[in-house]
């Protein structure tokens, strides 16, 4: 039986989610508000020593970070589907894998920071006094990567769609509330509105 430990109000909680409902995953979904100070109980650090989420526990296996969760729920729950048997095509998804940890996320969270934040807590944090730097020196060279990517092909690693995909579209979920120009990047619009087409 598969437990994981989520919330919906992250956007790596939902991709989680995303990959397990696109899969026909059934997990028992425990919901941990850590925006709320859910994460630093001492049952949930049991769990997730970092109070972080998500946590996915199958079996003996208690695996925290989103992106190796969605790896594993590709291969040893969804038959690969969603990745793949070839180590090349493997290893292309992994680097956007990567790339979205290392990158893309540590980018956007500054840019969104203060808008996510009021969403979340709108008693404790006040709204922003501006809107979103869409043009941040940070984000923009990755934002033109992606754009260069997906006028390219359908999808991060070409015409099949991978948990690459869902995992870099995660934190994506905040910018339709963040008034993100997607006319400036339609490759990047088209490809975003397949993701939440699903």
């Amino acid at each position: 039986m598969l437990t994981l430990y989520t919330t919906p109000l992250s956007a790596n909680g939902r991709k989680v989610l995303a990959v397990a409902a696109h899969l026909g995953l059934a997990p028992d979904v425990r919901l941990v508000n850590v925006y709320r100070g859910e994460g630093r109980t001492p049952e949930y650090l049991a769990v997730n020593p970092t109070g972080k989420i998500p946590t996915l526990v199958d079996g003996d296996l208690n695996l925290p970070e989103s992106n190796a969760i969605l790896q594993y729920l590709a291969e040893a729950h969804g038959d690969f589907r969603l990745s793949s048997r070839d180590p090349a095509e493997r290893a292309r998804i992994a680097s956007w894998l990567f790339w979205e940890a290392s990158h893309w996320q540590p980018a956007l969270v500054p840019v969104l920071a203060a808008l996510v934040g009021h969403r979340l807590l709108p008693d404790v944090v006040p709204a922003p006094a501006s809107p979103p730097e869409w043009g941040d020196e940070q984000l923009r060279p990755l934002l033109d990567q992606l754009e260069d990517r997906l006028l390219a092909r359908a999808f991060l690693t070409g015409d099949a769609l991978t948990i690459a995909d869902f995992s870099v579209a995660g934190m994506m979920t905040y910018f339709r509330s963040a008034d993100f120009p997607f006319a400036a990047w339609p490759g990047l619009a088209s490809w975003y509105e397949r993701i939440e087409a699903l």
